[in-house]
């Protein structure tokens, strides 16, 4: 049974994993992609594909307002989310005929999702309606609000740290770590510095520099340089000071009410 599919998602590089994975599959057919919410919208009214893998958080509109604007739509297509959230947030806002896919994405995973749409349309489960939509948003919105934890590696484990604990991360690479006061974990399952800022978009986090999201609550003093750019120093055993970047800099002082100084 062929299906046809919509992948949506702001960062080039998960997208071209998925479209990977997916052409590996059986009649499977990548019709659109999407870089943006909006674009989002106008894919999905235009092909009517049958599954669109949908990222949850994007610049500007995110995931959940691409839901709410295709509830008028004639044939809703299947949704499977893909978010960097530990699976355990999501089973508690699951909702039935909708999967999700953790990042980074599995072959393994990505198969069984593509099955369990095929077997829904198979047995002629209805596509969501409208309503049924609106209610997987208002889901899906109150749990991203409420998710503040940061998973992290430690002897093996995965640790889960209360967002107020990480005084800053630093990207490195491909690798990201979280700061604490006294020590420092590898962050689990996360692999860019872009999606752990996603996920905390409702804490006290700043992006300072493109290698740096610095926890405003933690911010020791902020020293001025030459030529308009800063070093913050942060609240930690070391003192760490992070750079911020000349084109950040307005929008730092706006968030720490300094815009008048």
């Amino acid at each position: 049974m062929s299906l046809r599919c919509i992948i949506v998602d702001d960062e080039l590089p998960a997208v071209d994993e998925l479209a990977y994975i997916l052409s590996k599959i059986d009649e499977i057919q990548v019709v659109a992609t999407a870089g943006s919410a909006s674009k989002a919208v106008q894919a999905i009214k235009v092909h009517e594909p049958d599954v669109v893998f949908l990222d949850i958080h994007m610049p500007g509109h995110d995931g959940f307002y691409v839901v709410q604007e295709i509830s008028s739509v004639p044939r809703p297509p299947f949704i499977i989310f893909a978010t960097a959230y530990d699976e355990y947030a999501i089973q508690a806002f699951e909702v039935n005929a909708v999967d999700y896919l953790l990042k980074p994405f599995s072959e393994a995973r990505v198969s069984e999702s593509v099955s369990r749409v095929r077997h829904m349309k198979k047995a002629g489960k209805p596509r969501l309606t409208g309503q049924e939509l609106r209610t997987i948003a208002d889901y899906m919105a109150q749990g991203a609000e409420a998710i503040t934890k940061v998973p992290v590696d430690k002897g093996g484990r995965i640790l889960l740290l209360d967002s107020a604990e990480v005084v800053f991360c630093r990207s490195d690479e491909k690798r990201v770590t979280v700061h604490t006061k006294t020590t420092h974990f590898p962050v689990h399952a996360l692999s860019s510095l872009d999606a752990l800022e996603k996920r905390l978009r409702t804490c006290p986090f700043f992006r300072s520099h493109r290698s740096y999201l610095v926890n405003l609550s933690h911010i020791r003093e902020i020293v001025p340089l030459i030529n308009g750019r800063y070093l913050i120093t942060m609240h930690d055993q070391q003192s760490t000071e992070i750079p911020l970047s000349r084109t950040r800099v307005r929008e730092f002082k706006e968030r720490m009410g300094l815009s008048g100084h």
